[in-house]
């Protein structure tokens, strides 16, 4: 599913060139950066909806669907009318001065009800899929692994929203200084609140997973009477996250083919060059000045918007946001980086914010 006419997989771009991360700056307006990324949430989750809540209706019974999929469609309906509601203030004649509470006022009641009650059920999700995932694979016939993990990045998906719309609001007031009203004060208050709930379980989830990984991949297939079915054996489990080849840009530039590695609580861009002299070919990106990842399934496409100071010799430095887009080659390469950059992302926030003082609105 394509979001927007410049995101074909056929304009890639493997053949071209770009320039470096220091000379592509461009800023966006908050309402262009909030439409991008309820955009892509929403693509999201209407894709994982129809693959997996809608079908299984047909397998599962009616309470193992409530406990598995939770209330997401109204959550899909509400990040559907906030994008419809992004799409018409473009039309209005000031879109860079748009307030928070013009774009989320109207669902900001449902919404939070809707996420806090998403959130207090998300243990119960979890335990549903595990109890379910056997029987899930037989009537998908999808391998048990490739069940488990991509139903629980669905489950998920709602709980990294939510953590990283509000870093996307406490970045908007550090890097621009952005006046806000009391309406607006409300919403990035009630939006903070879900998300340290939010980061909780995150955190519970990701100390999880390993064990829940293991397990699944030891457990029987659940087979219909006379049935056989055979899952794949060339499942590998990697403890670390291994290089890969990419195209990648900044802002509007070019694609460029660089390798991609973490190290260090930094993402790092080699360009591919036969001297292969490192130092002076790597470009990188400090993980805890990522406000947030957005996801583009459709292209095999992750979207970092990073908060990159400029003039940094003036006393009067300022906070730009510069959109680093990379470009997997590969479904399962996409998939296990957008899992180990979520996490990676989240534990550099937390050890710098274990040096500084959280920003409390």
């Amino acid at each position: 599913m394509s979001i927007g006419n410049n995101m074909k997989k056929s304009d890639s771009g493997f053949s071209e060139t770009a320039t470096t991360l220091s000379s592509m700056q461009q800023s966006e307006s908050l309402l262009e950066q909030i439409l991008s990324f309820e955009k892509i949430y929403y693509e999201n989750l209407k894709q994982y909806i129809i693959k997996y809540s809608r079908p299984l209706r047909r397998y599962l019974n009616p309470d193992e669907i409530v406990d598995l999929f939770q209330n997401i469609e109204k959550i899909s309906a509400i990040s559907d009318s906030i994008v419809r509601q992004c799409e018409k203030l473009f039309d209005t004649e000031n879109v860079s001065n748009i307030p928070i509470s013009l774009i989320y006022q109207s669902w900001s009641g449902v919404m939070i009800d809707s996420y806090n009650s998403y959130l207090s059920r998300s243990v119960q999700a979890h335990t549903t899929l595990k109890q379910c995932q056997n029987k899930i694979a037989y009537f998908l016939q999808i391998p048990m692994e490739y069940i488990s993990r991509e139903i629980s990045e669905f489950i998920l998906l709602p709980i990294r929203h939510i953590c990283l719309l509000s870093d996307l609001f406490q970045s908007e007031i550090i890097a621009n200084s952005l006046v806000i009203n009391g309406v607006d004060r409300k919403i990035i208050e009630d939006i903070r609140l879900l998300a340290l709930q939010a980061n909780v379980i995150l955190q519970s989830s990701c100390a999880n997973q390993h064990d829940s990984t293991i397990s699944t991949l030891e457990s029987s297939v659940y087979c219909a009477p006379n049935v056989t079915l055979e899952t794949s054996q060339d499942t590998t489990l990697q403890s670390e996250i291994t290089s890969t080849i990419v195209l990648q840009r900044t802002n509007k530039e070019p694609w460029e083919p660089k390798r991609l590695e973490l190290s260090d609580s930094k993402l790092l861009f080699i360009r591919i060059d036969r001297t292969d002299i490192r130092s002076s070919l790597t470009t990188s990106v400090c993980l805890a000045n990522v406000v947030h990842i957005q996801e583009d399934r459709s292209n095999e496409e992750l979207r970092l918007v990073v908060a990159a100071t400029a003039n940094k010799s003036s006393k009067h430095s300022s906070v730009k946001m510069i959109r680093v887009h990379v470009r997997f080659e590969h479904t399962n390469e996409y998939s296990l980086w957008f899992h180990h950059l979520s996490h990676a992302i989240q534990q550099a926030k937390d050890q710098s914010w274990s040096k500084k003082n959280e920003l409390v609105i």
